[in-house]
C-alpha cells in the first residue's frame, strides 16, 4: 500500500512543529565553549526526548526523527567549517570572510528547510529533508505493519495472497498511469486522467477499509487499470505530429469519460453491499429486542 497522506490531530502537529523550531538550537549550542561532540548531542537532545516520549509510529514521532536527521546535518556542516578556517591567522584578508559567507549561507538554506517544514507540519502532511533516508524506512515498515493486519482478515492464506497481489498490481498501475498522465500536454485530457486517478484511489482506500470486498470488483481489477495505462502509453507515443491525433484525443477522452463512471460504478456497489449489510444488521437486532433478546 503507497503511503497515503492523512490530516493529523492538532496536538499531533503542534509537537511536530516544536521538533523541527527545535534545530534553531545548533546556533546557541555552537557558540558555547565546550566541545564539538557535546555541543552537538546538546542540540539534539529536545527532539530525541521527543521521540522517546511518543509513540514510536506518530505523526509527531517520526516528524522529532527529521528534526534530528537535520540537526546532525547542521553540526556537520559547522564542524566542516571549524576544520577548514580553523587557523584564521594564516588566512589572507579576502579569506578571512569565508567562514562568514560559509555560516550565512548555511543559516540561509536552514531558514528555507525549516520554513518548508513549519508549512508542511502546519498542514499534516509528512516532511522529510533532502536526501532522508526515513521516507524509505518508514514507507517498509507501514507496509509490512499495513499487510500483518490486513491478514488477519483473512481465513484462506491462498485469498490474502491473491488479494495482496491485486492491490500491489493496482498501485503499480496507479503509478504508472500518473506517469503518462504528466506527459499529456491536452489539459481536458490531464483533467480526466486526474479524476480516474482521484476515483482509482478512492476505490483503492475502500478495498483498503473492507478487504474482503475485493471479490466483487475482481472483473474490474483485472482488466480496467492495467489496460487504461497501457493505452495511456501508446497515446503518447502515437499522438505527437500524428494526423490522426484529433480522432484519437476524442476517442481518449470518451473512453476516460466512461472508464471513470464505471470504477464509481464499482465504487457504489461496494457502498451499496456495506449498506445492505448494516440495514440487515439493524432490522435482525430490531426483531431480537422484540423477542426479548440483547
Amino acid at each position: 500500500m503507497t503511503e497515503v497522506q492523512l490530516e493529523q490531530n492538532v496536538e499531533e502537529k503542534k509537537w511536530a512543529r516544536r521538533a523541527h523550531l527545535s534545530t534553531i538550537l545548533t546556533y546557541p549550542m555552537a557558540l558555547l565553549p565546550f566541545p564539538f561532540f557535546i555541543s552537538s548531542l546538546g542540540a539534539m537532545v529536545y527532539p530525541f526526548v521527543m521521540w522517546l516520549s511518543r509513540n514510536k509510529s506518530s505523526y509527531s514521532a517520526k516528524q522529532s526523527l527529521e528534526a534530528m536527521y537535520l540537526q546532525a546535518i547542521l553540526s556537520s556542516v559547522i564542524f566542516g567549517i571549524r576544520v577548514k578556517f580553523g587557523n584564521v591567522d594564516g588566512l589572507s584578508t579576502s579569506e578571512r570572510f569565508m567562514p562568514v559567507i560559509c555560516y550565512i549561507l548555511m543559516a540561509f538554506l536552514h531558514v528555507v528547510f525549516l520554513a518548508i517544514a513549519i508549512y508542511r507540519t502546519t498542514i499534516g502532511k509528512a516532511h522529510h529533508y533532502p536526501f532522508s533516508f526515513f521516507p524509505l524506512l518508514f514507507s517498509s515498515n507501514q507496509t509490512k505493519e499495513n499487510w500483518n493486519e490486513l491478514k488477519k482478515k483473512f481465513e484462506d492464506k491462498v485469498e490474502f495472497t491473491e488479494y495482496k497481489s491485486q492491490m500491489e498490481r493496482l498501485d503499480g498501475f496507479r503509478l504508472s498511469t500518473e506517469k503518462e498522465s504528466k506527459s499529456l500536454t491536452d489539459p481536458s485530457l490531464q483533467g480526466l486522467c486526474n479524476e480516474y486517478l482521484h476515483s482509482l484511489s478512492d476505490l483503492r482506500v475502500n478495498l483498503a477499509e473492507d478487504p474482503l470486498s475485493y471479490r466483487k470488483a475482481k472483473q474490474f481489477l483485472n482488466y480496467f487499470p492495467e489496460t487504461v495505462s497501457k493505452i495511456l502509453g501508446q497515446y503518447n507515443k502515437l499522438s505527437v505530429g500524428s494526423p490522426d491525433a484529433e480522432k484519437r484525443k476524442t476517442e481518449l477522452n470518451s473512453l476516460l469519460s466512461e472508464v471513470i463512471k464505471t470504477t464509481e460504478q464499482v465504487r457504489n456497489k461496494l457502498k451499496a453491499d456495506e449498506t445492505l449489510n448494516l440495514d440487515v444488521e439493524i432490522t435482525a437486532m430490531k426483531k431480537n429486542i422484540e423477542f426479548g433478546g440483547y
